[in-house]
């Protein structure tokens, strides 16, 4: 028998349980459900309420039955009575969520008779991740608005934390947090407001980093220098000096200063922990640093020591980094065999963490191994779905690499009328003002080889070889002559 009326408003809270029980995040559900993920969050926050078909379809994608969901959504209407909407829901939400113990949500909720404590210990913040990654700006402020004792350093790391992870998939996702964070540091007094205000614009530099903007990441960086420089009486210590390190190693990278970021990333291994996550972390950063610098093999050598100090279990995504950037590594030094090994655990994390743009990536390694091996048709298919899945993202200088992968293998098997077609379909991508003015001329040089018909497969290779190394050297220039 179907609870009476008045669940409907509680529909949200059973969705977001349900999704936290199978440690969704919110784009993962919303795909599986074939609905965006902000008419998701909107039905999570109670904005809105799902419709018959929605709830069914949502429902269907967690696994349950629509009556269970409507089970759920019943023992919170129990759980919440009284507490209304809005900001009272987002309260007990918040409360219940750094209250002690593990128990499911409807009887934290039950038992949560007042918000947060007036001094929320560090890890009952944490325990607040999963909501600050799911909260949009508003809601994110009327939260910290409701509960005061969120104006301190573990609040501003947190939102922080989720700043760098949220960019790697939406820089302008993470520059929001990043700019929630600076003003949260704002409000903090004391020597403590000192700290989260060194460690804001530090926030900030990363996320303008990520969004390109190296000019502005640097002013940031500039503004949390000249704070450390001027410390408040007493010389307060910072926590965790190696995140500042670490962040401004990840800007000179990008900045093509090499080696004063491998100094960084020296000095930051020898304040962080040895051992663990943050020690795997720093050794990711160091192997995009030698990539860059050429040394495939000392980058291969840091990404297995930072793969044999973690578990995928525990930390998924960093697990996942390392591994695929190994994996990419061993096929640019021709072990595509040992590569190939690896491929299943990939396919398990991407799988779990759900990102579009490296499911694309992912299956783009998938050809160059293929390619490695020797198996040039199934390279040529993975790479031809590949190459259409970045144009429909829109992410044209990947598209263009993946192009000239393509090409090569055209040209390997004697396609030439289809490297003419292949030439011919990405003209807009050769022109595209994502694509930089010194890549659009060795792509324009690729295409006359291809009209005179004199293009090679080793033309092929170094145009997509000298593309990888320019995609963060815009003023690297093309070498015509083999």
């Amino acid at each position: 028998m179907r609870e009476p009326a008045g669940i409907e408003a509680f529909y949200g809270d059973a969705i977001r349980e349900l999704r936290r029980r199978r440690k969704w995040s919110v784009r993962r559900l919303a795909r599986e459900a074939h609905i965006s993920p902000g008419s998701l969050l909107d039905y999570e926050h109670g904005r809105t309420i799902p419709p018959p078909q929605r709830r069914r379809r949502i429902a269907c994608a967690l696994d349950v039955t629509p009556e269970e969901l409507d089970r759920v959504a019943a023992s919170l209407r129990r759980s919440l009575a009284g507490l209304g909407t809005g900001a009272d829901r987002l309260a007990a939400r918040v409360a219940a969520e750094m209250a002690d113990g593990f128990e499911p949500l409807a009887a934290r909720l039950a038992a949560a008779e007042a918000p947060a404590p007036r001094a929320a210990p560090e890890e009952k913040i944490r325990a607040l991740a999963p909501v600050v990654a799911d909260l949009s700006l508003q809601d994110l402020e009327e939260l910290v608005s409701e509960f005061p004792s969120l104006h301190c350093w573990a609040f501003v790391k947190l939102v922080g934390e989720e700043s760098a992870r949220a960019a790697s998939v939406d820089a302008r996702r993470g520059l929001e947090l990043a700019s929630f964070a600076l003003g949260v540091a704002g409000q903090v007094s004391g020597d403590e407001g000192w700290v989260c205000r060194v460690f804001g614009w530090a926030i900030m530099s990363n996320a303008r980093r990520v969004g390109s903007e190296l000019a502005e990441a640097e002013e940031a960086l500039a503004c949390s220098a000249r704070l450390q420089a001027d410390p408040p009486e007493g010389r307060p210590e910072l926590p965790e000096p190696w995140r500042l390190l670490d962040l401004e190693a990840s800007l000179r990278i990008e900045l093509r200063q090499l080696p004063q970021a491998l100094r960084l990333l020296d000095q930051a291994a020898e304040l962080a922990p040895r051992s663990g996550p943050v020690r795997a972390h720093l050794l990711c950063i160091r192997s995009i640093a030698l990539n860059r610098m050429g040394d495939l093999e000392g980058s291969i050598a840091a990404l297995r020591e930072g793969l044999a100090g973690i578990a995928s279990e525990t930390e998924p995504r960093l697990y996942c980094m390392l591994q695929f950037n190994l994996a990419d590594c061993l096929t640019g030094v021709g072990k595509a065999a040992e590569a190939e090994e690896m491929l299943p655990t990939l396919r398990r994390l991407q799988a779990q963490i759900g990102n579009g743009l490296n499911q694309i990536r992912l299956r783009w390694l998938e050809g160059k191994i293929n390619a490695g091996l020797g198996r040039l048709d199934r390279a040529i298919e993975a790479l031809s779905r590949v190459l259409d899945a970045f144009n429909k993202e829109g992410v044209h200088y990947d598209e263009a690499q993946a192009g000239m992968d393509l090409a090569r293998l055209y040209l390997l098997k004697g396609w030439t009328a289809e490297v003419k077609r292949l030439v011919f379909k990405m003209a807009p991508v050769f022109k595209s003002k994502k694509v930089h003015v010194e890549a659009q001329k060795a792509l324009a040089l690729f295409r006359r080889a291809v009209e005179m018909e004199t293009a090679t497969p080793e033309l092929a290779g170094r145009v997509a070889g000298y593309l990888r190394r320019a995609e963060h050297d815009p003023e690297l220039v093309f070498e015509e002559a083999a």
